[in-house]
Parts: C-alpha cells; structure tokens; sequence
C-alpha cells in the first residue's frame, strides 16, 4: 500500500486487513517503497497513490510493474493523458479518490484478483500478436490463459482444461472458424457454464448478431479499448460464478456443507443407472445420531450443529468423492456407496461406527460423545426408492435393537 495520505492509507490498510483477511504493507514515498520491496518481493497486489512527494508522476508504478506485481492506481484528480499512459502499463485498474465508494472498490478489485487465480480464459485467434496482446491484458489480472490458433485447437484445449470458464475468440480463422467453434462448445457447456466472447474486426450488426445467435454470452468489436475488455471479461465471468454459487446453493445443506436430498436423488439415480449398465452393486447406508435430542437439550442447539458439522466432516473424509453423501435433514444422514456390498459394506460402516463413537467434539468447555445408528441395504437394478426404504428399516432395527450398532437389511 504506497499512499502519502496517512489516514487513507491507515483506513484501507484496516479494511483490506479485517475484511478481506490479506496483510497489508505501507509505504508512503516511493523510497520506502523500494526499499520494501528490495526485501521482499512477495506481494500479490499493490495499491498505489499515482502522485508521492518524491514520484509525482506515476514513477511507482514502473517500480511495482518490474516485479511484476499487479497495481490498482489510486489518484486524487482525473487527467486523461495520464490515465491513458497509465492503462497502457496493463494495471489492474485506475480509480479515482473522490468517494468512500472508490474505496470499497479498491477492495473489491483485490478479491476480484485473488478469485480470478482459479479461472482458466481460453484465447481463439490465429493472430499470435493479437493472442499476445490479450494473454497481457488477463494475466495483470491473475487469470490463468490458455490460447488456441483456430476453433479445432480451441476444442482441444477445452477438453483438456476443466477449469476454462470463459472463452474469448475470433470469428475468420482458418480451419474452423468463430461461429462453428461457439456451435461445438455450446453442444458441451451451456450459456451458464462457460462464457462465450466473440471477437470481429468487422465491427458490430450481422457478425455480432450471428455469434449471438450461435450461443456467444458476448460480443467486441476489434481494436477495443483495455477497460472495456476488462469490464467484459469481469462481468462474464462474475455472472458464471453467480449461476454456480446458486447452484451450489439449490444443492447444499448451509449447515454442513453436505449435498441436499434434492442432489443425493437426481445424482444418485444417474449413478444406479451407471451401476446397473455395468453390473456394480451399491449399498445404500442411513445413518441417524443416536439420542441427538439429548445433546441439544444438556448442551444447547450450537453444541448439537457442532456435532452434525463433525459428523459431516467424518463422512467426507471416509467416503470421499467416491461415493454420494447426503444430509437428510435432521441428524440423518445417507450414503450412496458405489461398488460396495454384503459383508465388505458391513465392515466398512461398523468401522465408521466405532470412529464416531470414539470421536469427541468440543463445544466451549464441554466434551460431548455421541453415536450412529446405521441401516444398509446393497442391492443391484433396483429402484432409489426402494432401496431407501429398506435401509431405513434396517436402520429401526439398530434403534430397537439397542442403537450403536449397524444392521444390514436383506
């Protein structure tokens, strides 16, 4: 944080630190900061008043950009000629210091670069000036860029790479071009998965109605100005990310972060069906906590979601990704194991039976122990439903049978 204006510095440095949990640096004069980074080079982003008492004209910049750290530039007036010569740098951003909003977007520009660290942007175009141009412009921003010379190459790095989440690409290209590659990608990933940027030196109308048409998210006429690239990029990107957090939201319990009911059905009659075309038995498992209303009612409601949360975490960290784990609601909780049955699925529940019960979670100065009881049923080409049902019946049978226990349903 390069800033002369103490108190603007102290504010955002406080901000940067409490909010978004980063350890701000200050400096305010471009010596200290050299002298900073001298010693240390790791920073992920900078933020720099373009005007200091000993760099009056943006020479900070230059500095920060050598070691190739990201710069959000903070200015306290508007000169156009001097944006101008500072966007060509590729920084980040430039913002103005006339409003605590322009603050808070300093902020925002910091989480928005952190966050961009795990998108993949796919570049189309057979100009490698051109792809060079834009990996510059992206990777100021921390993206992960990938480039392909036409839309043959395009599908082949996409295929490779599942972290791609937007697409820029040209329309001529030579062996396929823009339009037939947007086709193919949109016969893989919907307009809600991966965003498409279509890109034409022939400007706006028919070309950008035609990549529209064909399944583009987005469209910019070549040559284009850098902030509008980024406000494109950014905006397509955060609405992908917008769409996959409410996904992630229609399918997740809020409490332990385990897949809903709704997701454990739609998923796990697709896997049925997968092990029936291949032959794969399954065993459905239905765990509940034994006398989970006790907990509540000694130790309050906060000490009985501590223990759902562990018990959560103990059925990620058993069954992994492998299987379909789900929370039923309440203290119950299923498993959909895959390719595991009869007595190898008994073993392997009680041996999860016996962890839970030597497990102890610690809620303020309390030590609370709890059980499972846990019903199974392994079957093969039989109905979701059904075989639910017959889980829960071996799961009554564990609570009249003294609970603690796991019993297997025939």
């Amino acid at each position: 944080m390069v800033e002369d204006t103490r108190s603007i510095s102290g504010f955002l440095c406080r901000q940067i630190e409490e909010t978004l949990e980063f350890n701000p640096v200050p400096a305010y004069s471009l010596a200290e900061a050299a002298s900073i980074l001298a010693e240390d080079e790791e920073f992920f982003v900078a933020v720099l008043d373009l005007n200091l008492p000993d760099a009056p004209d943006g020479e900070v910049v230059d500095l920060v950009l050598e070691k190739r750290i990201p710069a959000i530039i903070l200015t306290g007036s508007f000169d156009e000629a001097m944006r101008e010569k500072i966007l060509d740098k590729h920084v980040v951003d430039y913002i103005l210091k006339d409003s605590p909003r322009s603050l808070d977007h300093v902020k925002y520009l910091i989480q928005r670069i952190y966050r961009n660290q795990g998108v993949g942007i796919l570049l189309v175009d057979d100009s490698r000036f051109f792809r060079s141009f834009c990996r510059g412009l992206l990777e100021a921003q921390k993206f992960r860029v990938l480039e392909a010379g036409n839309g043959e190459e395009g599908l082949d790095v996409l295929s490779r790479n599942p972290d791609v989440r937007l697409i820029i690409t040209d329309y001529n290209m030579p062996v396929m071009d823009g339009f037939e590659f947007v086709s193919r990608v949109r016969e893989l990933y919907g307009r809600n998965e991966i965003g498409i940027i279509g890109l034409s030196t022939q400007g706006a109308g028919a070309v950008s109605a035609r990549f529209l048409k064909t399944g583009a998210n987005d469209f910019l006429p070549k040559p284009f100005a850098s902030e509008e690239f980024y406000a494109r990029v950014t905006q397509n990107i955060e609405l992908i990310e917008f769409i996959a957090r409410l996904r992630e939201i229609a399918v997740r319990d809020p409490l332990t972060r385990l897949h809903n009911r709704r997701h454990y059905f739609e998923a796990g009659k697709k896997l049925l069906k997968e092990a029936e075309e291949n032959r794969i038995p399954v065993t459905v498992a239905m765990l509940d906590i034994d006398r989970f209303k006790g907990v509540n009612d000694q130790y309050g409601h906060e000490a009985g979601d501590a223990v759902l949360v562990r018990l959560a975490e103990s059925l990620r960290r058993t069954f992994g990704r492998s299987h379909i784990i789900s929370r039923f609601g309440g203290e119950e909780f299923s498993v959909l194991a895959y390719g595991i049955h009869g007595e190898r699925a008994v073993r392997l529940f009680d041996d999860f039976r016996g962890l839970v019960e030597n497990t102890e979670v610690s809620y303020g100065n309390e030590r609370i122990r709890f059980t499972v009881s846990i019903g199974l049923h392994s079957a093969l080409g039989r109905p979701l439903s059904h075989m639910i049902r017959e889980a829960d019946r071996g799961l009554y049978r564990a609570k009249r049978e003294g609970r603690n226990r796991v019993v297997m349903q025939s």
